[in-house]
């Protein structure tokens, strides 16, 4: 259920699209309610969004869209209901399900001591646009984490990788307070 809401937001992100990769100082942006702290182009957006089955089910959805590209953060707590690595292979199918898109390649990671995947992906949007997506994936106990970067396919190949690791490797989870 959470995994569908995540895969549609992705969905959703990629129709509004033009191109370009943003250059310039990037900001901290530390989410006061998710526990992480991540690097963005700008200050990003937050969309509450409700369980399409069940409206009281919310969850946080922090986004940048920029020209061509966009980061799209959220945080699930209390979902984790079965193993690790069972589980993410659950939010594996049902993000790449949903969207419709094909599975390039995926990879074991980790954060810390957390389990997590790395999946990489390709997506039509709705008015036709070709799109690869990265999605990170990482489960901290009953909580999963998502960050996922996705770009139109024409885009500046070494411009978009580059955007991808500075926002993918600035991820940091911080103590609840």
């Amino acid at each position: 259920m959470r995994k569908t809401i995540l895969a549609m937001s992705l969905a959703l992100l990629t129709a509004a699209f033009a191109y370009g990769v943003q250059s310039g100082a990037w900001v901290t942006f530390s989410a006061p309610d998710a526990r992480f702290s991540v690097l963005l182009p700008k200050e990003p957006t937050l969309q509450v969004v409700s369980h399409p089955e069940n409206a009281k089910l919310t969850h946080n959805r922090y986004s940048d869209a920029e020209a061509g590209y966009a980061f799209v953060i959220e945080y699930f707590d209390d979902v984790v209901n079965s193993p690790p690595e069972k589980y993410l292979d659950e939010v594996r199918d049902g993000v790449i399900a949903t969207l419709k898109g094909t599975l390039i390649r995926e990879e074991h990671i980790k954060l810390g001591e957390n389990a997590g995947r790395e999946i990489e992906y390709s997506l039509t949007a709705q008015n036709g646009n070709p799109f690869i997506g990265r999605t990170r994936i990482f489960v901290v106990g009953p909580a999963l984490y998502s960050l996922s970067f996705v770009q139109q396919r024409d885009l500046d190949k070494v411009l978009t990788a580059d955007a991808a690791q500075k926002y993918f490797s600035s991820f940091k989870l911080t103590p609840a307070k």
